[in-house]
């Protein structure tokens, strides 16, 4: 008891007891694709196509600066049932300067026929040609590993009425190739394409040194052309048709798909017509990577005879074999 006669209660627990605790459930987080890594969300937006990848931009700012900041969305986007024109020439052009090969060739395609992207008529070809080769260009470089291709597309017959924009498109890729140091051996293989298929032997011969050219640059493609322009004289020489048979083999393991469908019926042809020296050439039929003609040759790995035994095989049945698999 207080002075005064008032009651003062102390902080013991009899007198006071503190309130007992609640216990707090916590809510679940939820998880939404925010949460997800960088690496996770970059591997979903390169299956998207344009029209989804400016939705999900429009989403969070996040998702605005991943697309907006890296290469790599836009090089994989896809532009399927897309063609360029007015209304997304932006959206075309910045995937084609980012590393897509799809919005390149669509371009190059697009001003080449003068397709959704309408250009008034004075100087159209001009305008059109000299676009339509930046983009080819463009889808070229972008096309590592395989075979070169825009030649298609310009292949003549050129017009004759005026100016044509194949032609100015051949021609801004030739300027192109004498300034750029880089790049060139795809490029060059194309014009030297466009070329061999006109009649006139001057574009003949110039389409021949653009091969050369190509190949010394390591254009696989252009060193199988000029195999197969000299492969009628070097059969006329065993030494000659021997070395033709190696850089055909070669060319062959490396990739290239014309010298692999090649060699069956070039190896059928030497081994029937007794060329000396078609145990050599017998052997590099072993060791070609097409396993159709291995197998046709050599059904069965035991049977094989060691190169130096003579007359333990008999070329002219050997090519026989290969030519009966070749027409099956």
């Amino acid at each position: 008891v207080g002075t005064g006669g008032r009651m003062i209660h102390c902080r013991c627990a009899k007198c006071f007891c503190y309130p007992s605790k609640r216990r707090i459930r916590r809510r679940p987080r939820n998880l939404t694709i925010l949460n997800l890594p960088e690496d996770a969300l970059f591997h979903i937006l390169k299956w998207l196509s344009v029209g989804d990848i400016l939705a999900v931009r429009a989403v969070h700012s996040h998702l605005k600066y991943l697309v907006d900041n890296h290469a790599s969305v836009w090089a994989c986007a896809s532009f399927q049932e897309l063609w360029p024109s007015p209304g997304n020439l932006k959206l075309f052009e910045r995937a084609a300067e980012k590393g897509n090969f799809e919005a390149a060739v669509k371009l190059g395609i697009a001003y080449l026929y003068n397709e959704g992207l309408s250009v008034s008529d004075e100087a159209r070809a001009e305008v059109n040609g000299l676009r339509a080769s930046r983009y080819f260009s463009l889808a070229e470089r972008l096309n590592v590993g395989a075979a070169p291709f825009i030649w298609l597309f310009i292949r003549p017959p050129w017009s004759v009425s005026g100016s044509c924009c194949k032609a100015v498109v051949h021609e801004s890729l030739r300027a192109e190739c004498q300034l750029q140091k880089t790049h060139r051996a795809s490029i060059l293989h194309c014009l030297g394409r466009v070329l061999s298929l006109f009649e006139d032997e001057e574009k003949q011969k110039q389409a021949r040194n653009l091969f050369e050219e190509s190949a010394n640059q390591g254009c696989l493609t252009s060193s199988y052309l000029l195999w197969e322009s000299d492969r009628r004289m070097d059969m006329l020489d065993p030494g000659r048709c021997l070395h033709s048979f190696r850089k055909l083999r070669d060319f062959a393991a490396k990739g290239c798909w014309e010298a692999q469908v090649s060699w069956e019926p070039a190896s059928s042809q030497c081994l029937l017509s007794g060329t000396p020296g078609w145990g050599c050439q017998l052997a590099f039929t072993r060791h070609c990577p097409c396993a159709a003609v291995r197998k046709s040759l050599f059904p069965d790995k035991s049977e094989e005879v060691p190169l130096g035994q003579a007359g333990a095989c008999d070329p002219t049945k050997l090519g026989l074999q290969s030519l009966a698999l070749k027409n099956s």
